[in-house]
Parts: C-alpha cells; structure tokens; sequence
C-alpha cells in the first residue's frame, strides 16, 4: 500500500553557528519541504526524485552506499537505523520537494528526516523524536563529513505551527515559542548557491575550536557578554571574534525569546540587527548579496531581517506583517535585482509549521 510522508525545510530565525558548542537556537519549521510517496517491502531501498536524473537503490540497511548524489543520505540514513535495531525493510517510492536547495533551509536534514520517518514506518520500528534527529545527524556526518550540530534535523521533526523551537543543543531541551502574531516568515533566496563540503564552513568551525580552551569547560551558552573582555583578552584576533560571535548569539538567542513573548517588535529587529553584523563581522560568513536583502527587507517594512543558514550564500528572513508580505517581497526583489542583475533572487513566503509526519 502507498504511504505518504512529508518533512519540513526550516528557518533558522536565530542562534546561527551555535549548535557545534552545543548552544542555543530558535528555529521554525517551514510549510516548505520534501514528500515521500512510497510502498514498503523488500529488501532494497529504491527511491527517484524530482530535480535528480540519478536513482537511490541501496540495501534496506545501508550498507553498500554510493558514492555520489542523494543516495548518500538515504544510505547513511538506513545504516544508522540499523544500529539502532531497525529490521531491514525496504521501500520503493518518488520524492518530490518545494524546498530550494542551497538556500540554507535544510534540504539535506528534510531528506534524511523523510527518509527515516518512511523507514521506521515500513519496519514498524518506533524512535523518540529528539533521538531520531540525533540518529539523523550522525548520518548526515556519515553521508558527507560535515560536522554539522542538531538544529536542523530537530527543527524538521519538532516544528509546531505558528511557533520556533528553542532547542537548547546539550540537554536537547526544548519547547514552542510563539512567532509574532500576524507575522509570516519571508525567505529572501539570494540564488547564491553554496556547498559545505567545499565552503569555508569547516575553517570556521576550527577557528572557533581553538578560542575554546579560555571556557575551561564550560559552554559559550554558559557565559554572558559581560565575560568577553576577560575571555578574549588572551586570544589572536581571529579565533577571539569567533567566540564573539558565539557568546554574543546565545544571549541574543535568549532574548528573542523574551521579546517575542512580550511581543517587543523594535526588541526583535534590533537583535536580529546584531545578529547579521555578528554572522558578517565577527564570524564572517555573509556575502554582499546577504547583506544588500537584509537591508532592503527592513527598508521595505519588515519587522526584522537577518542571514539564516551557515552562510556563505544561502538566503535570509525577514519576519513580516502577513498584510505586508507580498509588497514587501516584491520590493525587495526588485531593489536586489538592480544591485546585483546577474543574480536569480526568489521570494519565498513562509508560515512556521508542524513538524514531520506521515501524512494520511
């Protein structure tokens, strides 16, 4: 019998590039995703896709993955479940997505979290959410060595409608927090494509690493602004605005939060603000193209604007007035089409939705 599955993108709204210090993050589930429709049996995974010419045809249990493609993911995604007990139920089915990739909503995470879903479906084989994302990030580490935190594989399983996730990346705490009322999230896909296995994302990480050791153990989460002084004050310049920018983005994590549970609206723009110069200055992973749509975004109207993603291409958000939206969006297009014609801007407009499921 055919089944239905479907796993949502997600907007990271903030706390970028924390989750490898096992920091804080507040992202929302998109209605933007990946569907699986598929049929379970056999003793083979055998999966075709919208957008690919290739086929995933992999064992049930992963364990002859190729070497190239979106079969990576779906190999890696039936390993893992196989240490984890999973009988070796195959499935045949097609994906289809709504989800640009490159654009820093977590195709990838979609992809594993749709396959793992259809897979513990097909085996009867139940996981709790939270560890089902960790199960879905370690295949993502298997599938293409990117040492890449949970956000994103949580925030596909967990998303609520109308809410973000604060997800505290250690003790995988987490629970909904309402979006501003009457506010839709606006993706501004700058078309600038990026891959992190060939970005400067894992220099980042390192440059990051090597600033740790001042913490003594402790989490850049754990630590307030008001520490940095003493903390950088032995550190070269580059690995001390990397912990900047660490320390500086759990705070803010926090107190969005809080301006969004007081509905602070001049709060929210003004950390999200900080956040895209913390990303640009300090931990440097925007580009021009981000900077020039963050910028048009809150010219435009919106609420609040910032990059989103690891950077280095990708898109940004802007939360949005709903009413506004569409006038927005298309203000901003236009105004990044005249800064950079060379380049194929896209405007998504988004709503936080419900996490992944199988759907009836």
């Amino acid at each position: 019998m055919t089944r239905l599955y479907h796993a949502p993108g997600r907007a990271n709204l903030v706390g970028e590039h924390t989750d490898h210090t096992d920091g804080l993050v507040l992202p929302a589930a998109i209605d933007r995703g990946i569907t699986l429709r598929g049929a379970p049996g056999g003793g083979r995974i055998r999966l075709t896709s919208d957008g690919f010419d290739e086929v995933a045809d992999v064992a049930a249990d992963g364990s002859d993955p190729p070497q190239a493609g979106f079969g990576r993911f779906v190999a890696a995604v039936a390993n893992q479940l196989a240490a984890a007990g999973r009988p070796a139920v195959g499935i045949t089915g097609h994906l289809s997505s709504d989800l640009p990739r490159g654009a820093g909503l977590s195709s990838s995470a979609a992809l594993e979290v749709v396959t793992a879903i259809a897979l513990c479906d097909a085996a009867d084989h139940h996981l709790e959410p939270i560890e089902l994302a960790a199960l879905c990030r370690r295949a993502e580490h298997l599938a293409v060595g990117v040492p890449s935190g949970i956000m994103d594989q949580a925030a596909s399983i967990l998303g609520r409608s109308g809410h973000a996730i604060l997800l505290d990346c250690q003790t995988l705490h987490h629970r909904a927090v309402p979006v501003l009322d009457g506010h839709v999230v606006l993706v501004l896909d700058t078309g600038v494509q990026r891959e992190l296995e060939t970005s400067e994302y894992r220099q980042r990480l390192e440059e990051l690493r090597s600033a740790l050791h001042v913490l003594e153990g402790r989490r850049p989460a754990e630590m307030s602004p008001g520490d940095l002084p003493r903390l950088l004050s032995s550190l070269d310049e580059i690995p001390a605005r990397r912990l900047r920018h660490v320390v500086t983005e759990n705070h803010r994590v926090r107190e969005v939060v809080a301006a969004f549970e007081t509905a602070d609206h001049p709060r929210v723009q003004e950390l999200f603000a900080a956040g895209h110069a913390s990303l640009r200055d300090d931990f440097e992973v925007s580009i021009p193209e981000l900077d020039t749509v963050v910028e048009l975004a809150v010219d435009a109207g919106a609420t609040a604007a910032r990059m989103t993603g690891a950077g280095f291409g990708g898109a940004a958000v802007a939360l949005v007035r709903e009413a506004d939206a569409e006038e927005v969006g298309a203000t901003v297009l236009d105004g990044y089409r005249r800064h950079f014609p060379a380049r194929q801007g896209v405007v998504h407009v988004c709503r936080a939705a419900d996490g992944a499921q199988r759907l009836e």
